[in-house]
């Protein structure tokens, strides 16, 4: 064979093994996306355990955190939503925040600081 078909078969066989890297279940996706198995306690009196497998489908830190987020005032953020929208409220030292889940939906984590204490607002 010549070169540029051996060529042609490598980029192939890269574009393939990427392929299968973004396919959830292959086991080229497992591989990059180790299955963990953890320990709880079930229900009840008997103190049985159950182990459940917790597997990743988005790599460690994929969605970025929401690190400074901005507020508006209450008016304005009334002018945004309806009735049935949902907030995470926080009341700290006097300093309250509402965060939309609405907005969450897309980040899910908030670093804040809320009444001169650092939190974690997660969705």
């Amino acid at each position: 064979m010549s070169t540029s078909t051996w060529v042609y078969i490598s980029v192939i066989g890269v574009a393939i093994v990427a392929l299968l890297t973004q396919i959830p279940g292959t086991p080229v996706w497992r591989l990059l996306h180790p299955t963990i198995t953890v320990s709880v306690a079930t229900p009840g009196e008997g103190g049985e355990r159950a182990d459940l497998k917790i597997i990743s489908v988005l790599r460690r830190d994929a969605i970025d955190a929401i690190l400074n987020p901005t507020f508006v005032s209450g008016d304005d953020a009334e002018a945004q939503m309806v009735a049935t929208s949902r907030v995470i409220g926080l009341s700290i030292n006097g300093d309250h925040r509402a965060y939309s889940t609405a907005q969450l939906s897309s980040r899910e984590v908030v670093n804040d600081t809320v009444g001169g204490m650092p939190v974690v607002i997660t969705w």
